[in-house]
């Protein structure tokens, strides 16, 4: 269920994001997550086919320029950027393999639609991410129905 800590997780100092949990119903918290999640930048949209024009990297650029950090060299960016990629879950693999390194991954929100929404947080959160079932809908796989992490043994 998608509670207080891990919204501060998923919009860190953002405290307009408050009102997602207004209610009681849980789909409801899930879609005004989902909702402000686009709105507000911090998840990327990606539709189920992949990207267009290096989306995940430009994501990852502007993650690191809004904070001043830095998650990849260039060279790596631009590695990643040229990846042929038959399905978008091996992208967010080898994007994981990369943030990894920086203690970061790219972590998937849940969807009820042909789309990815994609977000950047540091591994030390992960398991309180990947914890919570944030959909209650019977016709989404259970697995699907908790924000994921994709990494390179999984299947």
């Amino acid at each position: 269920m998608l509670d207080k800590g891990i919204l501060e997780v998923l919009f860190p100092g953002q405290e307009d994001a408050g009102p997602i949990l207004e209610g009681e119903d849980r789909t409801s918290h899930y879609e005004r997550a989902l909702k402000y999640g686009l709105s507000s930048g911090a998840f990327l949209f990606l539709d189920y086919k992949g990207e267009e024009d290096n989306e995940i990297v430009n994501y990852i650029l502007d993650y690191e320029f809004e904070r001043g950090i830095e998650l990849a060299t260039q060279d790596e960016l631009e590695a990643l950027g040229e990846l042929e990629y038959e399905f978008l879950p091996d992208k967010i693999r080898e994007t994981n393999s990369l943030l990894k390194n920086s203690n970061y991954g790219l972590f998937v929100f849940p969807s009820l639609g042909d789309y990815y929404a994609l977000f950047i947080s540091r591994l030390e959160n992960k398991a309180v991410l990947t914890s919570a079932e944030l959909l209650d809908v019977e016709m989404v796989p259970p697995r699907e129905r908790y924000i994921q992490y994709y990494t390179g043994t999984e299947v």
